[in-house]
């Protein structure tokens, strides 16, 4: 479904908050404007044993949340809900579950204590339950509460809530990093030499204002991507080098609310022979000048590869269950081996390379090397 105005202003609060996490109601209070509901809660799950939920709030459930009825609300009826978030943890990511198509009747769902309260005190009834992406230690979902005088959920609503789906998912994938950032340095653009990564932020027009030690490593070194003297960037391939700029373009626009593109990959080949680099090209917005004054552009992540150390393998293949041969098999992956290398380096014969190449990549959830070290990236922020 195409975004009307609303919903690129909504793109624009919505990356605000990947810098700027204070920014939570204005994008969600954006979103439920969008979507046509009530209420929205954003609820962030870590894998650790007591970790507590975070949750972001729109302005209904935030201000409700702030009264003496919110307060006992949270802290003896909102644990009700658990067995939704439950339930939502077993669904496919970006897929909009009405409530009453979760196996209980309007009525069940209507005499529980909780859906009671929050009927009777915001006005907020039949919901829409999203989960938003399926890595193995972060469980992001949403809740969308619509008015009690729709006795159910509007199409449209679902119609309209996947068009922003993959933003919302990637605006948390961002924050993760700035989150870790702030919470052991303090501070988040001194602190971006702590990413082991290539990280670099330019202007929708492309000019890079900002990088951290390694994209300027990267970038010095000149094989096959470097800054030209206007500040932008260059590969040893026009056509790359006009992909980028293009790509730039749109997604700094989507940071704007000027555009829809939530992600690009691409992959810039070296000079040298070895492996190419990986560019993750994805919005940035920074009302708050954490970074720069009024900051709308690109994050622009730059993998090398060749320095797979710090994509933290070791703990990424444990999280998704590979046994040892496939660990060994993910990392030969990572480095960009064909099945034919695996199997020699390996000493198995091509049939079973394959074979494991196949498992890892269907436990992983991934096509390919690119995409493999994407979701490394995003499971497990490099900060060192």
């Amino acid at each position: 479904m195409e975004l009307d105005v609303r919903g690129y202003q909504a793109l624009e609060t919505i990356y605000d908050t990947a810098v700027n996490p204070g920014r939570w109601r204005r994008a969600l209070d954006a979103t439920t404007s969008v979507v046509g509901a009530k209420a929205i809660a954003l609820v962030i799950r870590g894998r650790k044993a007591g970790a507590k939920d975070l949750t972001m709030m729109s302005s209904v459930y935030l201000d409700f949340s702030r009264t003496p009825a919110g307060w006992f609300y949270g802290a003896w009826l909102s644990r009700l809900q658990n067995q939704d978030w439950d339930f939502l943890r077993t669904q496919p990511a970006h897929q909009p579950i009405p409530d009453l198509e979760t196996g209980l009747a309007a009525e069940v769902l209507d005499a529980r204590k909780d859906y009671a309260f929050l009927k009777r005190r915001t006005g907020v009834a039949r919901r829409i339950g999203i989960r938003l992406n399926t890595d193995p230690i972060w469980f992001d979902a949403m809740s969308l509460g619509f008015d009690q005088k729709d006795t159910e959920v509007p199409q449209s609503a679902c119609e309209r809530s996947l068009a922003l789906l993959p933003h919302l998912t990637k605006a948390l994938e961002i924050g993760r990093v700035f989150t870790f950032l702030k919470a052991r340095y303090k501070a988040t653009l001194t602190a971006l030499d702590q990413v082991q990564a290539g990280i670099a932020i330019a202007l929708p027009d492309g000019q890079v204002i900002v990088k951290n030690a390694e994209a300027k490593k990267i970038l010095k070194a000149q094989d096959g991507i470097a800054l030209a003297r206007d500040g932008r960037i260059v590969t040893s391939d026009p056509d790359v080098t006009s992909k980028i700029k293009a790509h730039i373009f749109d997604i700094g626009s989507t940071a704007q609310g000027q555009a829809n593109r939530h992600e690009s990959l691409l992959s810039v080949s070296r000079p040298s022979g070895l492996t190419p680099y990986l560019l993750d090209i994805a919005p940035l917005s920074d009302s708050d000048a954490e970074l720069e004054n009024n900051l709308d552009g690109a994050l622009i992540t730059i993998v090398d590869p060749e320095r797979v150390p710090y994509l933290r393998l070791e703990r990424f293949t444990a999280l998704y269950g590979l046994t040892p041969a496939e660990t060994e098999v993910c990392r030969w992956i990572a480095e960009g081996a064909s099945v034919a290398e695996i199997a020699e380096h390996r000493n198995t014969s091509p049939t079973t390379a394959k074979n494991q190449v196949a498992a890892v990549l269907a436990k992983t959830g991934v096509n390919g090397r690119h995409e493999l070290i994407r979701l490394i990236l995003r499971v497990l922020p490099p900060v060192a």
